[in-house]
């Protein structure tokens, strides 16, 4: 094989490490083995390079190496010296100066003229030089330095995990707070008025409190967070169900106050307990923020429900605003978006709609509460890590965003 030796000082692997004027040399003896060896890689088999007869022919009057034979070179070089290991060889020149004959030796350079930091690459002169001391190639070439991609770590798990449910004593707010206990939770669920079902509940469960507290109140709100964090600790998911349950009323009827309300559950309340909460997620390195909305919210509004509307869309882009400003802090926000789901709202509706709508419905069913309830279940698991500023939609196939 050819001798090939190397010159070459201490060089960076990291691009902070790299600077202009950084250089590295190698030392090619070129013989009989070096040009076999690339036309048989390589499929050149001109005789100017194999056939001392022919090349004795030619003004040369010897054989000529390969250009390539030594220029292929350059990617050892670059690729485990200047700059070494995670190297990627974006572009090269060349311009042949002279001819390389057998016996000849060459050092081979290459120097770095340029460091561009925005897009890790580097710029680099390249030469070759033969023992007479003359030019034979120069060229230039771009590298870029990869960096290095590590597995994403998740974030550590507490041994309990605790969660506020607003709206927990029946219905939707019920089977979630059923649900994350069973999933090793301690939860903590407010009601309102429901006190025999809440204290019900809670007997249920295994690791679980009751409270009563109106989501509507930011001042009841933070003494929530303060009785959880006594009991529990810190909590680190938050579950925004509660909501008035006044859903009918017309967009314009000169009264704002029942749109006061819903927009007080919706979005007063829930910042407030949001922003208590946000310090303890944020030192804990991870917290999740999940709504129930509603898809009233998305596309063509059910006429009369305009103050629930307009407050479940109103919390949908409070959501996002969460997801983007603390998703870098290790706190995701998400949506659940229901459909019709058979809770006590739907009372009201007559049992021949209630059927019309179940049929209508992909899954020929209206949704359940416990539907809801793993969809939040899984918001709030690490399954759900990369999961931010995202509405779920849990309809059955009744709205297809």
């Amino acid at each position: 094989t050819s001798s090939i030796t190397c010159v070459i000082g201490p060089m960076p692997i990291d691009l902070d490490d790299c600077k202009v004027g950084q250089r590295a040399t190698m030392e090619v003896e070129v013989d009989d083995d070096l040009i076999t060896a690339f036309a048989s890689f390589s499929g050149d088999r001109n005789p100017l390079h194999l056939d001392s007869a022919f090349a004795e022919g030619t003004r040369f009057k010897r054989r000529v190496a390969h250009g390539m034979s030594y220029a292929a070179l350059f990617s050892r070089l670059i690729g485990m010296d200047l700059p070494g290991a995670g190297a990627l060889w974006l572009s090269q020149s060349y311009r042949f100066g002279k001819p390389a004959f057998i016996g000849d030796r060459l050092t081979l350079s290459v120097a770095v003229t340029a460091v561009n930091a925005s897009t890790r690459t580097l710029d680099l002169d390249c030469r070759a030089v033969n023992q007479l001391g003359e030019e034979i190639l120069t060229g230039s070439g771009e590298v870029m330095l990869l960096e290095e991609v590590s597995p994403v770590a998740k974030p550590a798990t507490p041994k309990t995990r605790v969660a506020i449910v607003t709206g927990g004593s029946r219905g939707i707010g019920a089977a979630i707070a059923r649900r994350l206990a069973a999933d090793g939770f301690a939860v903590a669920f407010t009601y309102h008025n429901a006190r025999d079902e809440a204290e019900a509940l809670c007997a249920e469960l295994d690791n679980a409190i009751c409270l009563r507290s109106d989501a509507a109140d930011p001042d009841a709100m933070r003494r929530l967070y303060e009785q959880v964090a006594e009991r529990f600790g810190s909590p680190d998911t938050l579950v925004l169900n509660a909501g008035a349950r006044d859903l009918y009323a017309p967009a314009a009827d000169g009264d704002f106050k029942r749109f006061r309300r819903h927009l007080d559950g919706q979005l007063a309340g829930p910042h407030a307990l949001v922003s208590v909460c946000l310090g303890g997620m944020i030192a804990g390195g991870s917290g999740a923020i999940i709504a129930v909305g509603s898809t009233y919210a998305h596309g063509a509004p059910p006429p009369g429900m305009a103050p629930y509307v307009v407050a479940k869309a109103a919390l949908g882009a409070y959501i996002r605003c969460l997801a983007c400003e603390y998703g870098n802090q290790g706190v995701r926000a998400n949506l659940v978006a229901p459909a019709m789901t058979e809770t006590a709202l739907l009372s009201a509706m007559a049992d021949r709609n209630r059927k019309v709508a179940a049929r209508q419905n992909p899954l020929r069913r209206l949704g359940a509460p416990d539907d809801i309830a793993g969809a939040v279940a899984f918001l709030a698991s690490s399954d759900a890590a990369y999961v931010n500023g995202h509405t779920l939609v849990v309809s059955g196939g009744s709205l297809m965003p």
